[in-house]
């Protein structure tokens, strides 16, 4: 039972877009999430220029176009068992062309980043106008330049300043905020990030463009860690001495977690009439003091500040030895069953990849077999026209998820530290 793999290259704005997947000869695409920050990706691709297609001014089909206005969007298809399901690998902005060419044959590298990064870099923006709303709304807003006056945040792709949406999916709820004072000066990612995502912590996963408007996409993410049941699903991998009913690996890393240890940590509200601290005297005593703050948290209640301080203390004052990175690749797992297809194309995805539970089962050398949840916060894809090879950077998932009432993994009370 054969489990394909083929993807689509096009490149394009309001104006116009090109397939360019007959060029294709490589592509690259980073994708990373953390904490109390907006994720992003970039990467680049590797194009023959053999007829001078992509040459500036040479007369080719794409020698006029401005490669900085332009979208990347890197679609594929997984056929299982003769059915077809699309995806969508990474979408976003042109950020460099370079071109190589020795007289005697010729080769384009693109790189790319993800729109949100790419509207990101902005002057600094007002905060005053975004009180009393949601967070969804509040991050649209920002990125949406609500005043017609202002310039544009977003690359419009060929369109107008205020011409663009962006849209928030919620994989979990979303949460009130406000910033009813003017905050420090920031850009619009850090603006983003210490007001709105400081609080629980939650993040944003950038995502997919439209080019009909252009429509930017993102996922949010609350405090809870964790998607609803309707975008969440456990991936399996197991080693040589599986079964067969998980995904096999080529390669797995297993590490400490000490990177976000937090013992000590201080919140105080955007409008500095109130702070929470929140002290982990056992973690303390056995690491020394680990200290983090965060000091504009657009809270709309004394509850959220508090809660926020809680988690971090909570959820990262121990260090946990868990797998770290897991490596698989196109032609590991052509030949599985059609479910373990179904797996494999939720990893491809960028709707579906980042932040979901794994569950990974792998027999260390003189020792017992074992099983330990994670959370997926990075992705890197190296595709061929040959193989693909998928790396997933992992994380604990006791500290990155929470307990779930009825479920069979996140559910089990005292296990993994879920509870």
């Amino acid at each position: 039972m054969a489990i394909d793999t083929t993807y689509t290259v096009t490149i394009g704005n309001l104006g116009a877009s090109y397939d360019i997947t007959q060029y294709l000869m490589s592509f690259n695409v980073t994708t990373q999430v953390d904490l109390a920050e907006i994720g992003r990706s970039s990467g680049s691709m590797l194009l023959k220029n053999f007829n001078g297609a992509f040459t500036p001014g040479g007369g080719g089909t794409y020698g006029s176009v401005d490669w900085f206005n332009q979208a990347v969007l890197i679609n594929g298809t997984t056929t299982v068992s003769g059915v077809a399901t699309a995806f969508k690998l990474f979408h976003g902005i042109v950020s460099n062309f370079d071109l190589e060419d020795n007289g005697n044959k010729s080769y384009v590298r693109i790189s790319f980043v993800d729109a949100l990064t790419a509207g990101g870099r902005s002057a600094a923006v007002s905060t005053v106008w975004s009180s009393n709303l949601s967070a969804a709304s509040n991050i649209e807003l920002f990125y949406e330049n609500a005043t017609s006056t202002n310039p544009a945040q977003m690359p419009t792709l060929g369109g107008t300043n205020t011409g663009y949406t962006v849209t928030t999916k919620l994989l979990t709820s979303d949460y009130n905020v406000i910033s009813f004072v003017e905050a420090n000066p920031n850009s619009l990612a850090s603006a983003i990030s210490l007001l709105i995502l400081s609080v629980g912590p939650s993040m944003v996963v950038p995502t997919t463009i439209t080019l009909s408007n252009p429509d930017f996409g993102c996922e949010l993410i609350d405090y809870t860690m964790t998607r609803n049941a309707a975008n969440r699903t456990l991936i399996p991998f197991q080693d040589a001495n599986g079964v067969g009913t998980a995904l096999p690996f080529s390669d797995l890393t297993t590490g400490y977690d000490e990177d976000l240890l937090t013992n000590n940590v201080t919140i105080t509200s955007v409008s500095g009439l109130t702070t929470s601290s929140a002290f982990n005297s056992s973690s303390t005593t056995k690491y020394g003091q680990r200290f983090r703050s965060y000091s504009q948290l657009a809270a709309t209640t004394t509850a959220q500040i508090t809660d926020t301080a809680n988690s971090w203390i909570n959820r990262f004052g121990t260090i946990e030895f868990a797998p770290t990175e897991i490596v698989l690749s196109s032609n590991l797992i052509k030949n599985l069953s059609s479910t373990l297809g179904t797996y494999w194309q939720k990893l491809l995805d960028i709707e579906s990849v980042m932040w979901q539970p794994v569950q990974t089962t792998w027999t260390p050398t003189g020792c017992a077999q074992q099983t330990k949840i994670s959370v997926i916060k990075s992705r890197r894809i190296s595709a061929t026209p040959s193989e693909t090879v998928v790396t997933l950077g992992l994380v604990p998932g006791y500290q990155y998820q929470s307990l779930i009432l009825n479920d069979s993994v996140l559910g089990v009370l005292d296990s993994s530290r879920v509870a």
